[in-house]
């Protein structure tokens, strides 16, 4: 999914301890208000969260910075699916939040259009800036401006069922790292060559962009990237060729299936045993947890791979972020809010409720990791970002279209790359 998906799982705890670290994040000191905040309010857009989550952020997270403040803050929650339409109307109308909650789809579509505060100055005074992951940081910013902070992420790595992996002979420490050797372990596991499964590849086919996002991921290992420099679709390029080529190559073996897909509920492929690798997140571990937790403990994340033996691992990461409307009445009381929220204890309690990994670099020992496979924690080093391109929901729903057309074999990689790089350039307007 673009917007990861709020999700309670039963291997969260909401805990209440943190909230006087919490406050002292802020650099205030406990029972001192602001005086600028004191009886004021400012407005917050929340997306995707549970009935627990919202108990938290209003009772305990929020509480203690009303208290520390004076500010109240009045809480909007909303659903990722119609979040977006929510906020392009809040902002032609002019009433958007004070501090706003983004997805990786919404954000530069919106910045694009003004809506946020440029917050360059503030960052550069922030002892904080330099605690978050540098491309998670950098998908913040629009056109050489810093204008959103991130608050958790969706990192994706290689994803393998171990139990099924160690059938055909492939043990935990034996993890494919590059293009070959992971291609080399879906033929052992392949009932053609002897082993259990029929498609022992899950490339992600849903009901939205999964193959999008499983592509984009090849193309960065492969050294590839959407735009060149002048801003023109490049993926019919040598590496955008190169991933394509890899990715078809499941299906054209026979060991992934274009005819399976995943409809959004109930146990994935993986969770399932119908497949045993994958390119994915933490997500196919709560999926586990939800539907078979039994199958929790041999969902195993793998590193990113590279595209050759020895080469760099890439991945990508669906990264979710709070911004200042440039609207709001009190920038100085949403940027006390906006720093609060991404500040380490309670971003990092942030990020475990709303079940993502952590956006910080001083988070990755958080307590509640210690419950999610070392490896997708160890793959947000390599996470890059998509481009941000306002118009990347289209951009995205085309690529993922020409994928469901190559795994079908309906043509050369080269020649379907280059009709989708002139729908991107018309995208566009290049």
């Amino acid at each position: 999914m673009p917007e990861q998906k709020s999700r309670m799982t039963r291997r969260t705890v909401l805990g209440a301890g943190m909230a006087g670290a919490a406050g002292l994040a802020l650099g205030i000191r406990p029972g001192r208000a602001l005086a600028a905040g004191s009886g004021k309010t400012l407005s917050l857009i929340v997306f995707g969260p549970t009935q627990q989550a919202l108990e938290w952020l209003k009772n305990t997270a929020l509480a203690e910075f009303t208290k520390q403040t004076g500010y109240e803050i009045e809480v909007r929650p909303s659903n990722w699916g119609s979040g977006f339409q929510k906020l392009l109307t809040a902002v032609a109308s002019g009433t958007l939040a004070d501090v706003t909650m983004l997805g990786q789809v919404m954000t530069p579509a919106l910045m694009s259009r003004g809506a946020f505060l440029p917050i360059d100055d503030r960052l550069a005074k922030w002892d904080d800036t330099k605690k978050f992951y540098p491309a998670m940081l950098k998908d913040g910013t629009y056109d050489g401006k810093s204008y959103a902070l991130p608050i958790y992420a969706d990192v994706r790595t290689s994803v393998y069922r171990s139990d099924i992996l160690q059938k055909a002979g492939v043990g935990p420490d034996a993890l494919p790292k590059n293009w070959d050797d992971f291609k080399a372990v879906a033929r052992k596991l392949s009932t053609k060559n002897g082993g259990p499964l029929e498609t022992p590849f899950f490339s992600n086919q849903d009901n939205s962009v999964g193959l999008m996002q499983t592509f984009s991921m090849m193309l960065y290992q492969a050294g590839g990237s959407y735009f060149d420099e002048s801003g023109k679709a490049q993926l019919s390029n040598d590496a955008g060729v190169r991933a394509l080529d890899y990715l078809v190559s499941f299906y054209k073996e026979g060991l992934a299936n274009p005819n399976v897909v995943y409809q959004g509920t109930g146990p994935r492929p993986l969770v399932l045993g119908t497949s045993a690798m994958t390119y994915n997140s933490v997500t196919v571990q709560q999926n586990a947890v939800e539907y078979k937790p039994d199958v929790e403990k041999y969902i195993l994340a793998g590193p990113p791979l590279a595209a050759d033996p020895g080469g760099k691992p890439s991945t990508i990461a669906w990264i979710n972020k709070f911004a200042i409307s440039a609207r709001t009445k009190d920038p100085d009381g949403a940027w006390a809010l906006l720093s609060y929220l991404t500040s380490r204890d309670i971003s990092g309690k942030f990020a475990e409720i709303w079940g993502g990994l952590p956006a910080r670099t001083d988070l990755s020992g958080a307590a509640y990791l210690k419950k999610v496979s070392p490896g997708f924690v160890e793959a947000t080093q390599y996470a890059g970002a998509l481009p941000t391109s306002p118009n990347l929901l289209q951009i995205q729903q085309q690529v993922n279209i020409a994928m469901q057309s190559a795994t079908r074999q309906s043509g050369p990689s080269k020649q379907i790359l280059q009709e989708l790089d002139k729908k991107i350039d018309q995208i566009n307007g290049k």
